[in-house]
């Protein structure tokens, strides 16, 4: 019976560690994918990380860990950041064809809007086809400045989503893409999470 306990609380002490250490690596991935401020958090992180290293079978440091990574999400989400993105990414990768089709990837239009946001539409008409559809829909909704249209193919891959310019998508229109994806991950990963 005392053998059944002692088991039962070392599986509970794993699965305790086990829970603490993927809210620490889920916010170390958010951090560094996603904003431009992991430089701010990185060696508190890392001291995070070794200190429940060491401490494996330290219940009262597993809390105080645990505790300290709460307050750094609470403060990320006063910031404004969606950790539910936490681990999700976004890559961008060169430019495809049609032949992307048998590659899994998908067409679609992206606007980037004046007032900041993102719209999108995806699909297996051609680009000029969906930018269209976009236009006619955004036409209904009343007036709003577009500010870059963009023709992109995507798919997603482990929880990264891969977006490549289209044969309609000029080189500096990418480029232009590639700097506000820069700037705007986290706000571009928010809008095209459910993308499919």
């Amino acid at each position: 019976m005392e053998r059944k306990g002692i088991k039962a609380a070392l599986t509970n002490l794993n699965e305790y560690f086990a829970s603490v250490w993927i809210l620490m690596s889920d916010t170390t991935i958010f951090l560094s994918n996603n904003t431009k401020i992991f430089y701010q958090y990185e060696s508190q992180l890392r001291e995070l990380r070794h200190r429940l290293e060491r401490n494996r079978k330290d219940t009262e440091v597993m809390q105080q860990v645990r505790q300290e990574l709460v307050i750094i999400r609470k403060s990320l989400r006063m910031q404004g950041y969606n950790l539910r993105l936490g681990s999700l990414d976004l890559r961008l990768e060169g430019f495809r064809n049609d032949d992307a089709l048998s590659d899994g990837f998908t067409r679609c239009v992206l606007f980037l809007m004046e007032d900041g946001d993102v719209i999108y539409i995806t699909g297996t008409a051609n680009h000029i086809e969906l930018d269209e559809d976009l236009d006619r829909r955004l036409a209904t909704t009343g007036y709003r400045p577009v500010i870059g249209k963009h023709f992109l193919w995507f798919k997603w891959q482990n929880r990264v989503l891969i977006l490549s310019g289209g044969a309609s998508e000029t080189k500096d229109d990418f480029e232009e893409f590639r700097e506000y994806v820069a700037v705007n991950k986290s706000l571009l990963l928010r809008r095209l999470a459910k993308m499919s």
